[in-house]
């Protein structure tokens, strides 16, 4: 059905230099009496479709349609919408959801070298861009939107493309493709970035390497899904603690994912996507924690791979009064 892929070949370091607290300053479980859940289309020939979640009757509904197309992933930083684009990975796609208007940016000038398997994530109202320079993807570079500029952050302790990052408190990286001789490898590091010391920590490494999976937070958790296990999509899901410092196996899900859309929203972990962008990525299945289950969920009403996010009931009533 899928791959349990085996844990001998993750040669990681176990040692975790980060500080087990447990008051670490953490977002709020997502839920429909807080937030909005929103799915982002990308990859469309024509543009790029929004669609918000009703949970009541487990539906999506495209809301507002932008007319760009070739994007890959979706950030929201304040009120913009950000598309970072793989294919052109000097590109990114900035939407303002206030007046409509559409900037294509280079961060990433094009006479710098640049990595087309770079991870963004949103962190403190930048937009973090790790893994993008060819001859060092240890190097991290932070993107204010607003003001299109680009300054260059602390390094990774352990460099990689193909990984994940979370905003979660501390901004989370886990997994990924590390480099060495020449030979790649999937890779178990995790690493958290703390700002009041302005660096990188070791955090206890996954129980299995891997490089784009999913991501995705409640609480004190943070729970990684899916992705690619030495070149095989993989369904299994770990969870981790960051008050203990520890990981723990869940239950796989059915269809193994790569990159998929990940959220924890309504008590739930919610994940969409399939074992690769040839097959249908509209497949959505919900992990419900009191039973330790994966169940079917009704599938995206539009074909294409999606970014899972969370957005104010204020931000969402902005964005729906451009239509």
């Amino acid at each position: 059905m899928g791959s349990t892929c085996s844990k001998t070949n993750a040669k990681t370091t176990t040692t975790a230099d980060v500080v087990v607290t447990t008051n670490d300053s953490i977002a709020n479980t997502f839920n429909d009496n807080n937030s909005c859940l929103l799915a982002v289309q990308f990859e469309n020939v024509k543009s790029i479709r929004v669609l918000k979640y009703q949970s009541a009757i487990d539906e999506w509904t495209i809301i507002h349609e932008i007319p760009v197309k070739g994007l890959y992933r979706t950030a929201i930083v304040k009120q913009y919408m950000l598309f970072h684009d793989w294919q052109d990975g000097v590109r990114v796609c900035c939407y303002d959801t206030t007046t409509r208007a559409i900037r294509t940016l280079k961060p990433l000038k094009a006479d710098q070298p640049y990595w087309s398997c770079y991870c963004a994530a949103e962190y403190q109202e930048r937009l973090y861009l790790i893994g993008a320079e060819t001859h060092d993807n240890s190097k991290v570079y932070a993107w204010d939107p607003e003001k299109d500029v680009l300054t260059e952050a602390p390094k990774l302790i352990i460099g990689r493309t193909r990984t994940t990052a979370l905003k979660h408190g501390y901004l989370y990286v886990a997994g990924g493709m590390i480099s060495n001789d020449g030979n790649e490898r999937d890779t178990n590091s995790v690493e958290r970035y703390n700002p009041r010391r302005n660096c990188w920590e070791r955090c206890a490494p996954m129980l299995q390497a891997r490089a784009v999976a999913g991501l995705a937070s409640a609480g004190r958790f943070i729970f990684v899904v899916g992705g690619d296990c030495a070149a095989t999509p993989t369904n299994m899901v770990e969870r981790y603690d960051t008050h203990t410092n520890k990981w723990t196996q869940l239950s796989a899900m059915h269809i193994p994912k790569i990159f998929p859309g990940t959220i924890f929203f309504n008590n739930r972990l919610m994940v969409c996507g399939n074992s690769s962008d040839q097959e249908d990525c509209s497949l959505v299945e919900e992990f419900d924690e009191a039973t330790k289950k994966w169940i079917r969920k009704n599938k995206m009403p539009i074909d294409g791979s999606f970014s899972y996010m969370v957005a104010s009931p204020a931000w969402v009533r902005q964005l729906e009064s451009l239509n």
